[in-house]
């Protein structure tokens, strides 16, 4: 069939055939049409060098790197980058699928967090090739993406576009120094004025006990791995799977070892996750540190290790639902000793990531917390969330965890990372300051919240900079070409 004639006619219409045919209704060239959802899903996946040859097996999320004829249909919660690319309703018969195209489209892939990281992904992979120029991978992208060659007029268009990218990021990154510089000048002046409190205060704990109430919360779960999986506070016992075991008064996950807790007996919503962890490699990839989680997995939060990007920590979620970059710095040194994580749940949907008792990157605003129930809830060490598999599992070792029903402050997580059982609350600063110095306080802390949101606003579409940006920015730009979209 593909060595026929009309196979293989040109899209592009003869002036014989735009004169005798204009509608083509005599198939005297070929029809230009759109992929479907899934083949634009697939050459994603192709392209980027992500796709999973695995064959047969459960239905899999949208998230996975498998083909998409694996993906798992459910008519309540269709998986959206398909949705938007006229994926058919599953609620009536479709006999024919509608084909748009629609603004929706160029969207999902110019915003889509999956796209974005296939075309990390992709970029990564073309940036490894060995004495590659920039005119070699353009072709190559080209090639592997079109297939079919480069232009020579398309090279030069490429390299115009990469050179505009690369001035843009510059300014960009000058801006954001700027920024950035500002806003440690503002911290600083912050903590000039409370910290000489914050001592004062706590020598008088020392001195006058009675004189300043300082105690941290209480957790809900607490668990030492000294000798036991137990929960030292509660009833939420853990238990050891595959190769995980005790030893040297910590949790030894070994090779795909995780432990599970029995159901917890209150209802979790706002929290606060927090463990002590040693890595025993920086070079693996999405396991889970401490998760709390339905019975099934479902639905979770966790403290993740380099999902999305390698060496970050992450506040990993089902489906990433409450899931954004924390973009702190990269993890050098949880082989060589245990760091100290939290993330922190506020009511609000705010999520704060902290490492050794200092804030982790920026804070996010998350589309909402989800409330764990009573009895219907587990908490998991060593694994992303239940089920386990290969690719959720963490290989390390975790010293202690604990799991708080309440968002902590900043200063209660600088506390326990530190190992003492007081904090100095913002509320018992505050009455310790005059009212000039409160006023002071006040308007730094302003500026301060209007300068982190301003930088917030100007980070980078993509997860590094410089020379990795600008390919990664030329991947996602390949991947709203209508060439990749459409058959010709």
């Amino acid at each position: 069939l593909v060595t026929s004639k009309t196979w293989q006619l040109d899209s592009r219409p003869s002036k014989e055939s735009q004169q005798l045919d204009p509608d083509n209704l005599l198939w005297s060239h070929a029809q230009i049409r759109r992929l479907e959802a899934e083949a634009i899903r697939d050459s994603l996946l192709v392209v980027s060098g992500s796709l999973e040859p695995e064959a047969f097996g459960v239905p899999v999320k949208g998230n996975s790197s498998r083909r998409s004829v694996y993906l798992k249909v459910t008519r309540n919660a269709l998986d959206p980058f398909l949705r938007a690319f006229d994926f058919p309703e599953p609620f009536s018969t479709v006999g024919r699928r509608d084909v748009t195209n629609v603004p929706a489209q160029s969207l999902t892939l110019m915003n889509d967090a999956q796209v974005a990281s296939l075309a990390v992904a992709w970029s990564k992979r073309e940036r490894a090739r060995q004495s590659s120029t920039d005119q070699d991978r353009i072709r190559n992208m080209f090639l592997e993406a079109l297939g079919r060659p480069a232009k020579t007029d398309e090279i030069l268009r490429a390299q115009d576009y990469l050179a505009s990218v690369a001035e843009r990021q510059s300014e960009a990154a000058k801006e954001r120094s700027n920024l950035q510089r500002r806003i440690d000048e503002r911290r600083a002046a912050i903590s000039q004025m409370i910290e000489p409190v914050r001592s004062r205060l706590l020598s008088e704990v020392s001195t006058k006990p009675e004189s300043v109430e300082l105690s941290l919360p209480k957790p809900i779960g607490l668990w030492e791995f000294n000798d036991s999986l137990n929960d030292s506070v509660g009833v939420a016992h853990a238990e050891a799977h595959k190769q995980a075991e005790l030893a040297n008064d910590a949790l030894v996950l070994g090779n795909k070892g995780y432990a599970v807790t029995v159901p917890l007996q209150q209802t979790v919503k706002a929290k606060t996750l927090e463990a002590w962890v040693q890595l025993d490699t920086l070079d693996q990839r999405g396991g889970g540190v401490m998760t709390i989680q339905t019975v099934k997995g479902d639905v979770f939060d966790s403290i993740v290790f380099a999902e999305k990007s390698p060496n970050q920590w992450l506040a990993g979620s089902n489906n990433f639902q409450r899931t954004e970059s924390f973009n702190g710095p990269e993890e050098v040194e949880a082989t060589n000793r245990a760091v100290h994580l939290a993330i922190v749940y506020h009511e609000d949907g705010q999520i704060v990531g902290y490492r050794d008792g200092e804030m982790y990157g920026k804070p996010y605003q998350s589309k909402g917390l989800y409330e764990f129930k009573k009895g219907e809830t587990v908490v998991s060490f060593g694994v992303r969330h239940l089920p386990p598999s290969d690719k959720r599992m963490l290989s390390g070792r975790i010293l202690r965890a604990q799991l708080y029903d309440k968002a902590l402050s900043s200063e209660e997580i600088k506390a326990s990372a530190s190992g003492t059982s007081t904090a100095i609350s913002d509320s018992q600063i505050l009455a310790a300051l005059s009212d000039t110095q409160r006023a002071k306080l006040e308007a730094d802390r302003v500026e301060l919240a209007g300068l982190e949101k301003e930088l917030e606003g100007l980070l980078s579409t993509t997860e590094e900079e410089g020379e990795h940006a600008k390919w990664t920015d030329f991947a996602r730009a390949m991947f709203t070409f209508k060439e990749f979209l459409f058959v010709k």
